[in-house]
């Protein structure tokens, strides 16, 4: 090992096998975003990288929703087991429903006050596309975004933004829908993408991370399940991560 890696401080998301692909997990204080189409399992990371942050390694969360209703995400995490209702009232691990009508500022100005009244460590967002709606126009989206993950590394919080996969038609450069979201992942520290064919079976699900700064990371992808208990990654330690 570099002995310059072990100047680099990491956030472990303590989800089985994942942290063996980053060399102990996402850097700290870094913005990351975490893609996958329907049903790969983007919010079940993001809860279990906040369920993980509160119970293994004591440090308070926030999650904040685009979409779901709160509600709704503590129903869904506890099927995992994960009683996020408990930890919202305590003030562990924070949710905050956000309509797209918010303005940036407003926005900033509430994850301010909530990070530094909660001592918040971890933050993630599902999903970030519903950020660059909140501007009419795309480079002012894009500036805002920019300002925004500034504020995040000022106030020393690690991120996690959950963002859809673009079609193949997307891709193609076809259809433009959901293209402000794009440029999130270059302006991130860490591309992480989920897939799920869908079909089940060992194979069906799988983690590759496309990029993380400062991190001799996995190249992938590497198989992962859902289990009753969360995400686990199937990979060991040092074997079979094609570094």
């Amino acid at each position: 090992m570099n002995p310059r890696d072990l100047l680099i401080e990491r956030c472990p998301s303590g989800v089985p096998g994942f942290d063996d692909l980053c060399q102990g997990g996402l850097v700290r204080n870094s913005v990351n975003v975490l893609i996958g189409g329907p049903g790969a399992g983007k919010t079940t990371f993001l809860m279990n990288f906040l369920w993980n942050g509160v119970n293994k390694f004591n440090e308070n969360g926030l999650f904040v929703s685009f979409e779901p209703d709160v509600l709704e995400l503590f129903k869904d995490a506890s099927t995992y087991g994960w009683d996020f209702e408990k930890l919202d009232s305590r003030g562990s691990c924070k949710f905050m429903k956000v309509s797209p009508q918010t303005s940036m500022s407003e926005l900033k100005k509430e994850l301010t006050r909530v990070v530094t009244k909660y001592g918040i460590k971890r933050l993630c967002f599902d999903p970030v596309s519903m950020l660059g709606s909140m501007e009419g126009d795309e480079s002012k989206a894009r500036q805002e975004i920019y300002d925004l993950m500034a504020l995040f590394k000022r106030l020393q919080v690690t991120v996690l933004f959950s963002d859809e996969a673009p079609s193949q038609e997307e891709a193609a450069g076809v259809i433009m829908a959901g293209a402000r979201s794009q440029f999130t992942r270059f302006l991130t520290d860490g591309v992480i993408d989920l897939y799920s064919s869908g079909l089940g079976g060992v194979s069906d699900r799988a983690v590759r991370i496309i990029k993380m700064r400062r991190t001799n990371h996995s190249r992938g992808p590497i198989p992962m399940h859902i289990t009753n208990e969360g995400i686990v990654v199937l990979s060991k330690k040092g074997k079979g991560l094609g570094l």
